[in-house]
């Protein structure tokens, strides 16, 4: 059941951003990269290989429908590779069990701390990337800083929703 609760979200947010998120242009700067959140929300005890995988194929299937050559995967490999990394450094001790990260299994500050770590580090490489050089650096971090913006609200915006349901809160 948890399997398939993870193909509908993956499905969901490639159709999200494919569809809506990567026609939005906040004052031509800002564009939310929801699908990040499919691997932010990824559980805790899963295989550091499978979370590698998993986000590349979420980076390969943004690539395909947006004809980017890599880009969001390359962003996707890495973030998803960091993953663990920045959870020791920002989820609490005791959360290495078998639960996706939220705002009731962290709490606040730790979720808004390994989520913003997540995001910054995912649009930095999408977005520098892209840009391939520092020519217009301060276009470039507006790009950065109003996307980050954007992408943190509307994972906010996700998380309260409460999608996960009770098995997602800590006994």
């Amino acid at each position: 059941m948890e399997a398939i609760r993870r193909i509908i979200w993956f499905v969901a947010l490639v159709f999200l951003q494919v569809a809506l998120f990567d026609k939005v242009h906040l004052f031509g700067y800002a564009t939310p990269l929801l699908y990040i959140y499919f691997i932010i929300k990824l559980p805790v005890s899963l295989n550091r290989n499978a979370v590698v995988l998993l986000s590349a194929l979420l980076g390969l299937c943004i690539d395909i429908f947006d004809h980017t050559l890599g880009l969001n995967m390359l962003a996707c490999v890495v973030a998803g590779f960091m993953r663990f990394y920045l959870l020791k450094l920002f989820a609490p001790r005791d959360v290495f069990e078998d639960f996706a990260p939220s705002l009731k299994t962290f709490g606040h500050a730790a979720f808004f701390r390994y989520v913003s770590g997540m995001i910054l580090l995912h649009q930095l490489i999408v977005f520098s990337t892209e840009a391939f050089s520092l020519f217009d650096a301060a276009g470039l971090f507006l790009r950065i800083l109003g996307s980050f913006v954007l992408t943190l609200a509307l994972v906010y915006a996700l998380e309260n929703i409460n999608w996960g349901g009770a098995k997602n809160e800590r006994r």
